[in-house]
């Protein structure tokens, strides 16, 4: 008797072993990649389906490897954890770029600033932008103002206040950052 409930245990222990794996391995995507490259961005965003408005699944850090599954026109299906995503092709990158890129850091906007006009204005306003880890522009200082217009100024540097980048990451770690910023009348 202690033999048949012993036995009985173990089938049962190794059913839901076997029924557990089949859950787990359901999920993974196991097609071999088309190629391997790398974010090309600080935060590149997968997204559920290939489209903007999807939601976002996961997020890969600059120079991550990516593996890509697919290509649908401007999209590129990559693996992740949970099975596979999308991602815009224009944010991936190759091996070489994605070391230069580390060693040097390329500041992009997520928001811009917002043109600022003045038809009758002549000249350059140079800025320099603090830049927190987040990509928040946290002050800013004037390197030249050739239109010496204070009115002009002050909006300038209010809409690189409101500007928003994307964060800088270097071995894994969010960087604060200076940005010049130009503009020309």
């Amino acid at each position: 008797m202690r033999a048949l409930i012993a036995c009985c245990l173990l089938t049962a222990v190794c059913c839901f072993a076997c029924h557990q794996e089949t859950a787990v391995t359901g999920t993974t995507d196991t097609r071999d990649p088309i190629a391997i490259q790398y974010a090309g961005v600080s935060e590149l965003p997968v997204h559920a389906k290939p489209d903007d408005h999807s939601k976002v699944v996961t997020k890969y850090l600059s120079g991550e490897s990516v593996s890509i599954l697919s290509r649908k026109g401007d999209w590129s299906e990559v693996r992740t954890v949970e099975g596979s995503g999308w991602v815009h092709t224009a944010d991936l990158t190759t091996a070489q770029s994605a070391k230069t890129e580390e060693e040097n850091p390329t500041p992009k906007f997520r928001v811009p600033p917002s043109p600022v006009s003045a038809p009758t204005a002549h000249g350059v306003i140079y800025l320099e932008a603090d830049v927190n880890t987040d990509g928040d522009v946290t002050h800013v200082d004037v390197l030249a103002d050739e239109p010496k217009d204070p009115s002009l100024l002050q909006r300038n540097i209010a809409s690189l206040m409101q500007a928003k980048f994307y964060p800088i990451v270097q071995k894994g770690q969010k960087k604060a950052f200076k940005y010049d910023y130009r503009v020309e009348y």
